[in-house]
């Protein structure tokens, strides 16, 4: 809880000093938060272009609205909230996307061989994340993959504690649904 308050306070010395025109600020806050919307981003679309676009375009659209921000939540997840919206926005403008194989998953330790199927198993687990409705999937990304906090995925998704745990249940239920086979012939 510390870190939370620490990182609050941080943000609301950022922020005051980017309203009162010193625009190093937002650069501070962007150098701060921008590879963990990028990797929001990355996770809900599954593309590197798009993951770039999302990230651009959150954080435009948090300091074109930063005068309106309330501190009612943090800006960590009030950024994020944003980052989900612009996510979701651009998915369900797209039928489902192209799976891009990125090569940051496969595993330096071991064999090639194991490699390749570590590689392999992080990309099915992608194209099985891409099955989800988008509520299950923004709450499996954030619950399981950005370690937020229940109350802090209900801030984000903008739903009860509740919903949240509904949508992640559904969703890691669905996961598993989806992935045994892959996993029973893997045995």
């Amino acid at each position: 809880m510390e870190v939370e308050t620490t990182r609050s306070r941080e943000d609301s010395r950022l922020i005051e000093r980017y309203l009162a025109g010193d625009e190093y600020a937002v650069e501070e806050l962007v150098m701060k938060y921008q590879k963990k919307i990028y990797v929001l981003a990355y996770r809900m679309t599954g593309n590197i272009e798009d993951s770039k676009d999302m990230t651009q375009k959150t954080f435009l659209q948090a300091f074109n609205n930063l005068k309106g921000f309330k501190g009612k939540s943090s800006f960590y997840t009030w950024l994020y909230q944003i980052a989900l919206n612009t996510c979701l926005n651009h998915v369900n403008k797209k039928d489902r996307f192209t799976e891009e194989v990125d090569d940051s998953f496969a595993h330096t330790g071991g064999s090639a061989l194991s490699a390749i199927i570590e590689t392999e198993k992080e990309a099915h687990l992608k194209r099985s994340l891409n099955e989800l409705p988008a509520r299950q999937k923004a709450a499996v990304i954030l619950r399981a993959y950005e370690g937020f906090s229940l109350k802090e995925t209900a801030e984000v998704m903008k739903c009860s504690e509740g919903a949240v745990k509904a949508h992640y249940h559904n969703g890691v239920k669905k996961l598993k649904e989806i992935l045994s086979p892959t996993f029973r012939d893997s045995k």
